[in-house]
């Protein structure tokens, strides 16, 4: 069985730099004027998510949740973001955090799956955080297409060995 690898993400066709390169100052400039605009800084941490610039990512996100923490998928992105840097046990309590908002949250319960079984290798708790998500839909599927009952029933026989 292949685990799935990647994370569920804001849609970004990363092909227009210059255009992100403008909404990025834009942005910057906007919370340099206004530090409490929480709309700015979600939407420069979406940028700063899609040109792969995890640290900035991270501290956008942080101010964001700041002003307003009540948002599960900021948590959720912060999370991924935090993954991206190599810090699993942050990524967790970020999606932790998106989970106390909205339990049924399937971006943050496939995330902490992914990041328990790839980062942690914690078997266990990827088969817990996945079976959450497929109770909720149990069409749902990975980024690469499978669906996660399947990718759920290979690691649950894998455990049984």
């Amino acid at each position: 069985m292949q685990p799935p690898t990647s994370s569920a993400e804001p849609a970004g066709d990363g092909h227009n730099h210059a255009k992100e390169h403008d909404a990025i100052n834009a942005l910057e400039d906007i919370v340099k004027q206004n530090p409490d605009n929480y709309e700015a800084w979600v939407s420069l941490g979406h940028n700063y998510f899609d040109t792969h610039q995890h640290k900035k990512a991270i501290t956008a996100y942080d101010r964001a949740l700041s002003i307003n923490n009540s948002d599960p998928n900021v948590w959720t992105d912060m999370g991924i973001m935090y993954r991206r840097e190599k810090q699993p046990k942050k990524a967790i309590e970020s999606f932790t955090e998106a989970l106390k908002r909205k339990p049924d949250h399937l971006s943050a319960l496939f995330n902490t799956g992914l990041v328990k079984l790839v980062d942690l290798q914690d078997v266990e708790g990827a088969i817990t955080a996945w079976e959450k998500a497929v109770a909720i839909n149990p069409e749902a599927t990975t980024p690469d297409g499978q669906t996660l009952r399947s990718v759920l029933e290979d690691l649950q026989k894998t455990l049984k060995k």
